[in-house]
C-alpha cells in the first residue's frame, strides 16, 4: 500500500496494446468532465466559474491519466497539485461570496493539515494523503457552511458521506486489488470510485454554479 502509484496501481487491468490503457475508468471520467463542463458554461459568477473550472482541470487530467500512463510518479504529483488548485479555488469562492476571512484558529489548523499532507505524500502510505486531502477540502466546506442558503447546506453532509465512501473504496483497492483481479480479471473495479466521484462533482457543481 505504501508504494501505491496513480494511475498504475488503480484496480483496472491495463490494456497494454491499446491507446487507452484503462478505458472504463477513462470513459467514466470523460462523462464526468462533460457534466462539469455543462455547469461551467452555465455558471453565473466569476467565483463559481473559477471553482468549477478547477474541477474540470482535475477531471480532464484524471481522464488523461487513465488513458496514457507516463512512467514514474509525475501523474500522481500533478493530481496532487490540482487538488490544491481545487482547495484554493474553493477558498476564493467562499471569500468572494462572503467577504469573510477565516479566523486565526482555523488558519493555524489548516496550515497544520497542509504540512501533514505534504509530509504524507513524501513519507507515508497513500491512505494518509487521502485523509489529509479530505480534511483540507471538507474543513473549508464546513467552516463556511452556514454562509450558503439553507436549502443547500444538507448537500455538504451528502458530500461528507461520498468522500468517505471514496476513501473506503480506495482502501479496499489498495489492499485487495490483486486478489480481486485474480478472481475477476476483466472487471474494472476502479470505476466504482469514479462513479462515486461523478456524484461528488455533480453535487459540488449543482451547489455552487448559481452562487
Amino acid at each position: 500500500m505504501s508504494k501505491y502509484n496513480f494511475p498504475f496501481d488503480t484496480c483496472e487491468k491495463s490494456q497494454q496494446k491499446s491507446y487507452i490503457k484503462q478505458p472504463y475508468s477513462a470513459f467514466t471520467n470523460l462523462i464526468t468532465s462533460i457534466m462539469i463542463f455543462y455547469f461551467l458554461i452555465n455558471s453565473l459568477h466569476i467565483r463559481s466559474f473559477f471553482l468549477i473550472l478547477s474541477f474540470l482541470f482535475f477531471e480532464l487530467f484524471h481522464t488523461f491519466s487513465h488513458s496514457i500512463h507516463i512512467p514514474g510518479n509525475i501523474q500522481m504529483q500533478i493530481t496532487h497539485s490540482l487538488s490544491y488548485l481545487i482547495n484554493f479555488s474553493l477558498f476564493y469562492f467562499f471569500y468572494n461570496y462572503t467577504k469573510k476571512i477565516p479566523n486565526i484558529e482555523f488558519i493555524i489548523f489548516y496550515l497544520l493539515i497542509i504540512a501533514l499532507d505534504i509530509y504524507s505524500v513524501i513519507k507515508l502510505p497513500m491512505i494518509f494523503y487521502l485523509f489529509t486531502q479530505a480534511a483540507l477540502f471538507l474543513s473549508i466546506l464546513f467552516y463556511y457552511k452556514n454562509s450558503i442558503p439553507k436549502r443547500l447546506q444538507n448537500n455538504f453532509y451528502i458530500l461528507l458521506f461520498l468522500v468517505f465512501t471514496i476513501i473506503a473504496l480506495f482502501i479496499n483497492e489498495m489492499y485487495n486489488c490483486t486478489t480481486l483481479l485474480n478472481m475477476f480479471e476483466n472487471i474494472p473495479f476502479h470505476i466504482f470510485i469514479e462513479i462515486v466521484g461523478f456524484f461528488v462533482f455533480f453535487i459540488l457543481c449543482k451547489t455552487f454554479y448559481k452562487l
